[in-house]
């Protein structure tokens, strides 16, 4: 699944801030079922976690 860096920003500002963690071209969200790992491909984030397709 990918987003747009506005679409990623406005998910992530949902969540508590404690469980955001950035990195360059990577931002990781600590969910009760693991981390999810976003990365920058192009103009956009993508991650590949289980089910995010849906």
């Amino acid at each position: 699944m990918c987003l747009t860096a506005e679409m990623l920003a406005l998910f992530l500002n949902l969540l508590d801030p404690t469980r955001v963690s950035t990195e360059s071209g990577q931002i990781t969200v600590h969910a009760t079922e693991g981390d999810v790992i976003w990365t920058r491909q192009g103009t956009q984030w993508c991650t590949d976690a289980p089910g995010s397709g849906r």
